[in-house]
Order: C-alpha cells, then sequence, then structure tokens
C-alpha cells in the first residue's frame, strides 16, 4: 500500500499539468519536414493546442471539428497538433495524409513536452489566448458545442 501511495505522488510529480491562467509552455519540435521549430511562435493570436496520435479513434472524430472552427474562423484562431507518438515526421505525414489535416502538427514524443503539458492520454486541447496565456484545458473528448464555447472564450479575451 505504501509502494502504491508512493508511485501516485510521484506521478502526479512528475505529470503536473499546465496551470490555466499562466502562459503556454513552448518547446522547440520537428515538424513535419524534420525541421526543428519553436512551436511557441506561432501563438501570436488565440491558438488551440491539439494534443493527438495516429492510433486514438477519438481524436480523429475530434479532427473533423477542428477543421470546422479552422474553417469559421481563418486566421483568427491558429490550430496546432501535436502527435505525441511521433519522434520524427514519419507518423506527422501519415497523419495529415489520412486526414487531410490543414494545420501544422509537429512530432511530440518528448517526455519534457509530455510532463509539461501533462499528457497521460489523448485526446487533450489547450485553449490559449492572444497573449499566450492558458484559458482552458480539455482532457477528454468534446462535443463540437463545447469546443465552440472554447474558442469564443480566447477569441473575446482583450
Amino acid at each position: 500500500m505504501k509502494l502504491l501511495l508512493g508511485l501516485l505522488a510521484v506521478t502526479a510529480f512528475v505529470f503536473s499539468s499546465v496551470k490555466i491562467g499562466e502562459k503556454a509552455p513552448t518547446f522547440e519540435l520537428l515538424d513535419e519536414k524534420d525541421k526543428r521549430v519553436d512551436f511557441g511562435k506561432f501563438i501570436d493570436r488565440p491558438t488551440i493546442i491539439y494534443f493527438t496520435h495516429n492510433a486514438c479513434h477519438y481524436c480523429t472524430q475530434i479532427i473533423a471539428f477542428l477543421k470546422r472552427v479552422h474553417k469559421k474562423y481563418g486566421d483568427k484562431v491558429r490550430i496546432l497538433t501535436i502527435n505525441v507518438m511521433a519522434r520524427d515526421s514519419r507518423l506527422i505525414k501519415a497523419y495529415k495524409r489520412a486526414f487531410d489535416l490543414p494545420f501544422p502538427m509537429f512530432a511530440g514524443n518528448d517526455q519534457k513536452l509530455i510532463r509539461a503539458y501533462g499528457i497521460n492520454f489523448v485526446p487533450v486541447i489547450v485553449f490559449i489566448d492572444k497573449e499566450g496565456i492558458v484559458r482552458q484545458v480539455v482532457e477528454h473528448y468534446i462535443l463540437e458545442e463545447e469546443l465552440e464555447k472554447s474558442v469564443k472564450l480566447i477569441m473575446e479575451r482583450k
């Protein structure tokens, strides 16, 4: 029992989630061309960071919602996707091709990134305002109506 409690305490410490009201952590990650890019440079407007991977069925459903957000809001909202299984562009290219993904995807198999955002599973969606402040984190499947409310939340921040 003591061992179990100790493991839970360590896990809670290691996977401390990103904090609402704080600046979003940024990292240099590989893009779809295997080029190292600071994805923080993309957080220059209301931004959605979507953590996913190739084998997540629910994640693929959310992609359709995100594509509709992209179509509706265009450049007013930035959508970044991070594939937590990808170490290089191979899985990114497969994902983007399979789902006709119109927004950037980065290789997110990076322990520092996973710890900073508290990624224990996917999908995880992080909503960031134009100042780079985390306003909401959804750690599960999201309905399209909820997604729309969250987008409006980050767009209305002054």
